[in-house]
């Protein structure tokens, strides 16, 4: 790994993991003690709700009734991030803190699928088209800042010269 520690780096992933797991929990948590299912609440009026449901498929309801495929799938996905975390160069801290939190948010909806047969979800947006929860927030954006962070890392390393340069005719 290019100036990190394969601990360092592992460190990073695992604290982010760790974060977005417990805040994920701690408000399903809260969402499952507070909130009654099919009643919804309104946070920012004509914006934000919060509304108690369970998913046992993946976003937008695809899969329904697969919960013991995608919890399988979560768990291929937290082994990747690992091995990624380990072997490689992952777009420096930025990627790494990325990959921790979509592991997070993996962990975080796993841990529902295991335990509640389903995932909690319970936030809905204006305008996005399915109820979510902080993990598959977590998810959403460590996806997004781990692209970033290959752009990124991209974009700074040293280039070749162009296509064709230097050949002898």
């Amino acid at each position: 790994m290019a100036g990190m520690a394969r601990r360092q780096a592992l460190l990073i992933v695992v604290a982010v993991a760790l974060l977005a797991l417990l805040l994920d929990q701690a408000s399903k948590t809260w969402a499952r003690g507070a909130l009654t299912p099919g009643h919804e609440v309104a946070a920012i009026p004509g914006w934000l709700w919060f509304r108690l449901a369970s998913n046992t498929g993946a976003t937008l309801g695809l899969g329904s009734g697969n919960n013991a495929l995608f919890a399988a799938l979560a768990l291929i996905v937290v082994v990747a991030i690992a091995v990624l975390a380990l072997r490689g160069n992952v777009g420096g801290v930025l990627g790494l803190g990325a990959l921790g939190a979509v592991a997070g948010g993996a962990i975080g909806n796993l841990v529902d699928r295991v335990r509640l047969g389903g995932v909690t979800d319970f936030i809905e947006v204006h305008f996005w088209p399915t109820d979510f929860n902080l993990a598959d927030a977590a998810i959403r954006l460590g996806v997004v800042l781990f692209l970033l962070a290959l752009l990124l890392d991209w974009t700074r390393r040293p280039r070749r010269g162009r296509l064709g340069e230097g050949r002898e005719r």
